[in-house]
């Protein structure tokens, strides 16, 4: 019987980006193009961006993209929430600042 060993996949390194969003001030919306198309638009304080369909694109494949686009937002939501949450959970080892607490009543 042969042993099976697992590996974690990598995240790989962003690239250069030709343009930054930043998501905390990041707006989205649909909207349509000129020739009534849809479109989903992002917006920062600084870049506005628009994701079209474009022209003779098959409808299956610009669909799965933005099924892609909507799974990868959301793991990234899940990722700075459990980073968000890492941040405010006090050590599990800390002990708890003593109260001025009164002696009883004898």
């Amino acid at each position: 019987m042969r042993a099976t060993t697992f590996r974690v996949a990598e995240v790989p390194l962003a690239p250069q980006p030709d343009l930054d969003l930043d998501v905390r001030t990041l707006r989205s919306w649909g909207a349509v193009d000129e020739d009534g198309d849809p479109v989903l638009v992002l917006k920062d304080d600084d870049a506005t961006v628009v994701i079209d369909f474009g022209l003779g694109g098959a409808w299956d494949s610009a669909i799965r993209a933005a099924e892609r686009l909507s799974d990868e937002a959301l793991a990234y939501a899940t990722k700075l929430r459990a980073l968000m949450a890492a941040q405010q959970t006090p050590p599990a080892n800390k002990e708890p600042a003593e109260n001025n607490k009164e002696e009883p009543c004898s």
